[in-house]
């Protein structure tokens, strides 16, 4: 070795940075992109987010009445139905929900959203706990199993872009629906899992027996179809009211999805 010839040793530190750096390089890549799948935010979402609030403050109010007229309905008529839009569930979500009953929801799940497609439903939220900050979708079908028993196939859930295990979806929901006594049970169609819920005692009161017969979702719209028949005066109902039922479901759904989202 000559005197100009540098020692080969001295190269080894900069070849180790180099490899170390270029690592790091990766990770860092590889950690922005999930980043920003975990963000992604479906095409409905942005939509439904775009509404003025006088706008969906007007819709939620109409959701309320669509209530109300669906119960007088029935009782003058022995038959109910009732049509509600994607965009009055989403006013009732962005403004009724959270000024009558802000505890209802998780505080991680922020501005949450529905869309009625044709068969299927979406729900959307912003997931925003301590250590995750994530958009989150859920898509599934409703229909109804048997009489009075309506159905919901979960199909998919996502964080973002990158997919949610189904089974963390229905563990969530489990707990929840123990938590407020909603009994469910759980089937599967072709690897999807089905939640099966009665729902007689969700839709009747004291007095009557309402129940559901047709569950249909349209482009936009939920349709609901069912009879009614007097209670028989030895068989008071057992359950609480319409009102208190659907908060209820609307909760432990909200819940199980959340909690979902950071497992």
């Amino acid at each position: 070795m000559t005197a100009d010839t540098p020692p080969q040793t001295s190269r080894r530190p900069s070849l180790a940075l180099s490899i170390i750096g270029g690592v790091l390089a990766v990770l860092l890549v590889v950690a922005g992109a999930l980043y920003w799948a975990a963000q992604a935010v479906d095409p409905f979402y942005a939509a439904a987010t775009q509404a003025k609030p006088a706008e969906l403050k007007e819709a939620g109010e109409q959701l309320e009445n669509r209530v109300a007229d669906l119960t007088d309905q029935a009782e003058t008529t022995g038959r109910w139905e009732s049509i509600f839009s994607d965009e009055e569930v989403n006013g009732w979500l962005a403004t009724v929900l959270r000024e009558k009953y802000p505890t209802l929801l998780p505080p991680e799940v922020v501005d949450p959203r529905v869309s009625f497609v044709n068969g299927k439903c979406l729900l959307g939220y912003r997931y925003q706990g301590d250590k995750v900050r994530a958009m989150v979708t859920i898509e599934g079908e409703a229909f109804m199993a048997s009489d009075d028993v309506a159905g919901l196939r979960l199909r998919k859930a996502r964080l973002g872009f990158l997919p949610l295990p189904l089974s963390k979806v229905v563990d969530y929901i489990n707990d929840g629906a123990k938590q407020l006594e909603i009994p469910v049970k759980w089937v599967e169609q072709e690897g999807d899992p089905v939640m099966l819920v009665g729902v007689t005692n969700a839709l009747s009161t004291d007095e009557e027996v309402r129940r559901l017969e047709a569950i249909d979702l349209r482009d936009g719209q939920l349709v609901l179809a069912g009879s009614i028949e007097p209670r028989p005066t030895l068989a008071p109902a057992k359950s609480s009211s319409i009102g208190d039922r659907a908060r209820a479901a609307v909760n432990a759904a909200a819940s199980a999805a959340a909690a979902a989202a950071v497992q």
